[in-house]
């Protein structure tokens, strides 16, 4: 994967991340609204996001939640989701055209590198239900430790069901 690196996101690499993202989900209220909670989570330091670079270009990423204040505004119940040795893992992101060629495998492994470096001896995440492709990546990573069903509310006011799956590292 030359001219492929991985990395720990700076301020600006984070805002110019998310120019893409608002400008793939044009006058999305949602998508304004995950960028400044990613801003004031980075900035707070209770989110570590990773990004993977080609060339330059920032194509894929992933978050890593450290703090209980990360989870406001995103999920309503995250007991048992967070703890001093198990970290919690969202916002899985490849560049559509990216897709499928390794990218996000190569950023996921140095993420799990880093949460471990830190200390971290499990890790979580969420998935819906109707994501069976992602629910099977997830256990071929090795999410396959059930922790609880939660069912939130989406910005127009729809049920959405998350799972939770844990690894321990």
């Amino acid at each position: 994967m030359e001219g492929y690196i991985c990395k720990i996101a700076t301020r600006e690499e984070l805002c110019k991340r998310w120019d893409y993202l608002n400008a793939i989900h044009p006058g999305s209220q949602e998508w304004m609204g995950y960028r400044g909670f990613a801003l004031r989570n980075f900035d707070d330091g209770s989110t570590i996001t990773y990004l993977g670079f080609l060339d330059g270009e920032i194509v894929c990423e992933a978050s890593a939640y450290v703090k209980p204040s990360a989870f406001v505004d995103d999920i309503s119940q995250p007991e048992g989701l967070l703890t001093d040795s198990m970290g919690y893992l969202a916002a899985f992101r490849t560049n559509e055209e990216y897709e499928g060629k390794g990218y996000f495998r190569k950023l996921y492994d140095f993420m799990e590198n880093d949460m471990r470096s830190r200390g971290y001896t499990s890790l979580c995440l969420g998935v819906g239900p109707e994501a069976v492709r992602n629910i099977q990546i997830y256990f071929h990573l090795g999410y396959t430790e059930y922790l609880k069903t939660v069912i939130e509310r989406t910005y127009d006011g729809e049920e959405d069901v998350i799972l939770f799956y844990k690894k321990t590292l």
